[in-house]
């Protein structure tokens, strides 16, 4: 079966709504499909109505946004099938409120830099989630004719390494991450392992419940994604895959089912325990 288990809508950082993710997922034959908004799961009572409606078969999903203490690296953690949805939320709220504050900030540092676009401006392109984002920052921008497109050199100027308007981010240790999935009944995965570098950490995140690893995403090259499944066996750890699809906040093209991963009906995922 065609899945795609990593995809963001407007709850989080993601332009589409849920029932459009789930009719294009449809449209391109896709079997089963997971939203997996950062760091909430308020929208997955919603993600589940419009998998009834439309006939699709859905997973509930969430992507977490970590860091590891030993390398001060970011690392995402995937969670699938979790039974508390609430507390994974409840958890996870603190780090969202703050950053939806910095981002307020940088919006604030982007309007005293020149740009005609204030505040009251910004917020009504937040989605469902009302949380503040840099995609929400510049798609203002852009629909102002400050710049075509959602990344690009303005972006780098803003929000860049020296950017005028960097958004300093507090996250969940990333063993956390993992314990907290686990403990809520759900399969954690070791998201994009190459995007940041943290194939080195599946051993230890063993201790804490890891269950996967993403196998296909459109950063992963095919030697990469053997050296994924490789690992994976030597650990008894079971393979996903998805498109992080972003919609128009999408750095790059990446169509729902981008990475034609597909999953038998003995996917560990496809059982809950």
């Amino acid at each position: 079966m065609r899945a795609d288990l990593h995809m963001h809508s407007r709850w989080s950082d993601g332009s589409l709504e849920v029932a459009q993710l789930i009719g294009l997922g449809k449209k391109s034959g896709l079997s089963v499909m997971a939203v997996t908004d950062h760091d909430t799961m308020e929208g997955q009572e919603e993600v589940r109505d419009e998998g009834r409606r439309q006939g699709m078969r859905v997973l509930n999903g969430v992507e977490i946004s970590a860091f590891s203490p030993e390398t001060g690296r970011k690392v995402h953690i995937l969670g699938y099938n979790i039974s508390d949805e609430k507390t994974v939320t409840d958890t996870l709220r603190p780090f969202l409120l703050e950053r939806h504050e910095a981002a307020l900030c940088a919006a604030e540092q982007v309007s005293q830099a020149g740009y005609a676009v204030n505040i009251e401006e910004i917020l009504p392109y937040v989605g469902k989630g009302q949380f503040l984002y840099k995609q929400h920052i510049m798609h203002a921008l852009a629909d102002r004719g400050y710049t075509t497109s959602i990344y690009g050199e303005l972006y780098k100027k803003l929000f860049g390494k020296n950017g005028i308007a960097v958004i300093k981010s507090r996250y969940i240790p990333v063993h956390e991450a993992v314990r907290l999935v686990a403990e809520c009944g759900g399969s954690p995965v070791l998201a994009h392992p190459y995007q940041y570098d943290s194939m080195d950490l599946v051993p230890s995140l063993l201790r804490y419940g890891l269950k996967g690893i993403e196998y296909c995403h459109p950063t992963q090259s095919n030697g990469r994604k053997i050296r994924v499944e490789e690992t994976a066996m030597a650990f008894g750890l079971f393979l996903t895959g998805g498109s992080d699809a972003h919609g128009l906040y999408s750095e790059s093209a990446y169509p729902l089912g981008f990475t034609e991963f597909r999953m038998e009906e003995n996917h560990p995922l496809l059982h809950r325990r």
